[in-house]
């Protein structure tokens, strides 16, 4: 299928009005309490022929004029909207995406959205936890503390309201998406390792992005928070990043963003900035022949001794052998 095809294609098989009521009651899907909330738990998803799939990865199209009430399950799901736009709603905040927009939404997310229209095109990508292995994940760039967030947000086992939003400008994002739905729709001779190559792509060049329109947001009782701009300012700042300094800037008192960070990311402030010091001196060491001291002095480290201890604890190596590894290859 070539991708001038694929809207034809999806208007072909766009389906109208679901009967909520049937699918539930023959699919009987369980019911959990969270936040005082029925939720239904949706661990099967539908192709655009109504049939569950059992596949790791897979593609379907939200249905237009249909309410989806509030669920969650135990896979990550991505929304894209390829036109018009949709409207999801997360712990009562609604979340807006337009052409070209994407979410992903993490496992045990209680999530709804609201119906669409016939002019809509709301596609779905299906990632079950067997998909994104160690040796997928290992193929995106690890070098930064948002990707790696972002990395670990996909797989992570914590049970948080954990949402990536992207807003990407330009149509490149939604051409790899294109060429992922081709795929998909019309298989072929190596489709599954066409579609693990774009999505390898999809995922670089939505982190590539990132310090433009990618926003990563948590919900807690009161705030919807952009972690993403936290992180941000870390990798910028990381020479002489302080608490007190971000707190300033984003308009958060020091404790209340350091617990904001943790809840977020599992790591703390301190934590957060160690990892970018030393991916930083990583990536001196790969490139350039500044010596070792001069490199800890760079990324905001006074003594060489902690700086050659702290190297080892993230990379398992000192600062010596990761040189002799990676400078000439």
């Amino acid at each position: 299928m070539e991708r001038l095809e694929l809207e034809g294609y999806l208007d072909t098989y766009h389906l109208g009005p679901i009967n909520t009521e049937r699918v539930l009651k023959e699919y009987n899907p369980l019911t959990v309490i969270v936040d005082e909330e029925p939720v239904y738990l949706f661990n099967k998803a539908f192709d655009i022929n109504d049939s569950p799939i059992d596949e790791n990865i897979s593609i379907s199209q939200q249905p237009y004029g249909s309410d989806i009430p509030l669920h969650m399950h135990d896979y990550i799901e991505l929304m894209f909207v390829y036109r018009g736009k949709c409207t999801v709603l997360i712990k009562g905040k609604k979340v807006n995406l337009h052409k070209g927009e994407l979410i992903f939404i993490n496992k045990e997310v209680p999530h709804s959205v609201d119906a669409t229209t016939r002019e809509d095109i709301v596609i779905n990508i299906i990632l079950k936890q067997d998909y994104l292995s160690p040796s997928f994940l290992r193929r995106l760039s690890q070098k930064s503390i948002i990707s790696q967030f972002m990395i670990e947000s996909l797989v992570s086992h914590r049970k948080q309201n954990q949402f990536l939003i992207f807003k990407p400008e330009g149509i490149k994002v939604t051409e790899i998406m294109e060429n992922i739905m081709c795929e998909f729709f019309e298989r072929d001779f190596c489709s599954v390792e066409i579609i693990d190559s774009y999505l390898v792509v999809l995922f670089s060049t939505l982190i590539r992005t990132n310090n433009i329109q990618t926003r990563y947001e948590v919900i807690d009782n009161k705030n919807i928070v952009s972690l993403l701009d936290f992180l941000k300012y870390i990798e910028d700042n990381y020479r002489d990043c302080s608490l007190v300094k971000m707190g300033q800037t984003f308009g958060f008192n020091p404790s209340y963003l350091s617990t904001l960070l943790k809840k977020g990311t599992g790591k703390s402030f301190k934590e957060l900035l160690q990892i970018q010091r030393l991916n930083q001196a990583a990536l001196y060491l790969s490139n350039t022949d500044l010596p070792i001291p001069e490199i800890a002095q760079e990324v905001g480290y006074s003594s060489v001794t902690f700086f050659y201890k702290k190297f080892k604890e993230l990379f398992n190596e000192t600062p010596h052998s990761h040189r002799e590894k990676h400078l000439h290859i």
